[in-house]
């Protein structure tokens, strides 16, 4: 399981990248302060997310995407999972059409904005679904987060990895991962793993 915003995007959103590469990143980042802050909730958000973005078409999500900087190894990671028969779930918040231009996950997890918005109790139900979709466990399960967001997640799993992860996480992670390259970060729980660079 992997989360988008803050993991594999390190330092940035989703939401940000969008509004960057509709020429409006300034309004995404006064409305990302307010969701902080609580006064908005994430129906309000993405209201307003989507009409920040709104006229500059529907191929921003691929532009966005395309020009967005990503935690190093990501796809090695994928190809090494997909070899030895482990499925990959990209489980986020983040709007689903930026999420869905990742290729090599078995299955995305996103928010569909405006009406059907994930939340951070959303993701252990979500892979507690998973868990009984495959017949597996949780001791099957490999978590890789970075904020708080995660942090239900984290707290119903034993295989955790905090990548350049907020203190909270990384209090309760089993493992944690400062750097750019998640070929490292995966090692920490596959030792074994032979990721090609």
């Amino acid at each position: 399981m992997f989360d988008l915003d803050g993991t594999l995007l390190p330092d940035t959103t989703s939401c940000r990248e969008i509004s960057r590469a509709a020429g409006r990143r300034t309004v995404i980042e006064d409305l990302e302060a307010a969701y902080d802050r609580g006064e908005i909730d994430s129906r309000a958000f993405a209201v307003s997310a989507l009409q920040c973005w709104s006229d500059a078409g529907p191929g921003v999500y691929r532009r966005a995407f395309d020009t967005a900087r990503f935690i190093g190894g990501i796809q090695e990671c994928l190809t090494w999972l997909a070899g030895q028969r482990t499925r990959t779930v990209l489980v986020t918040m983040a709007h689903r059409e930026f999420a869905e231009c990742f290729e090599g996950f078995d299955r995305v997890c996103a928010s569909s904005y405006p009406d059907s918005i994930l939340n951070p109790e959303d993701k252990p139900r979500i892979v507690k679904q998973l868990m009984s979709d495959m017949s597996i466990t949780p001791d099957d399960v490999i978590a890789f987060g970075d904020s708080t967001s995660d942090l239900p997640l984290f707290r119903t799993l034993w295989h955790t990895v905090a990548v350049n992860a907020s203190p909270a996480l990384t209090g309760i992670a089993a493992h944690h991962y400062l750097g750019d390259d998640l070929r490292e970060a995966l090692r920490l729980v596959c030792p074994s793993a032979e990721l090609a660079r």
